[in-house]
C-alpha cells in the first residue's frame, strides 16, 4: 500500500508533468478566463534563484521547481494547496521554506511587477516578491 507522503509526491509529480507537456508560454497581454488563473505560469522569487511553474490541478494551483543552480531541486514541489478568494483577490496555500525543512502558510497578492507572498505567519513571516519568467 503507497503511504500517504509517496501517493502526495506520485499526484504531484503527475500534475506537475502534464503542466510541463501543456505550452510553456504564457501571453501576458491577455487577461485570463478565470482570474484565479492570473498566477499561473513561471514566477522567479527575489530571494532564490529558481523558476517556480506554477499550474491548476485538482481545482487548486501547484507550483514545483523548473530550473535552478542546484539541479537537485529541479522537480521538486514548491507550492501546494493554493486556492484564489475572489472576494479578498488572494491566493493562500502552502510555500516550502528551505531553511525550516516544512510547508508554512502563505497569502499572494499580485502586484503591478508581479506577485507579493508573505510566508509564514505573525513574527516569522517574511514577505517575497515574485516576477514573471518571460
Amino acid at each position: 500500500m503507497t503511504s500517504t507522503p509517496n501517493r502526495r509526491l506520485l499526484m504531484f509529480a503527475a500534475a506537475f508533468a502534464a503542466s510541463v507537456a501543456m505550452s510553456a508560454s504564457v501571453v501576458v497581454a491577455q487577461q485570463p478566463a478565470n482570474p484565479a488563473d492570473a498566477i499561473v505560469g513561471d514566477w522567479r522569487p527575489a530571494d532564490m534563484n529558481v523558476n517556480v511553474r506554477i499550474f491548476p490541478a485538482n481545482g487548486q494551483y501547484l507550483g514545483g521547481i523548473v530550473k535552478a543552480e542546484n539541479q537537485e531541486m529541479v522537480n521538486k514541489e514548491m507550492l501546494r494547496g493554493i486556492t484564489f478568494d475572489p472576494n479578498t483577490n488572494t491566493w493562500k496555500g502552502e510555500v516550502f521554506a528551505i531553511k525550516r525543512g516544512q510547508f508554512v502558510p502563505m497569502t499572494i497578492k499580485l502586484t503591478a511587477t508581479g506577485f507579493e507572498m508573505v510566508a509564514g505567519s505573525g513574527i516569522m513571516s517574511k514577505t517575497i516578491e515574485w516576477v514573471r519568467v518571460q
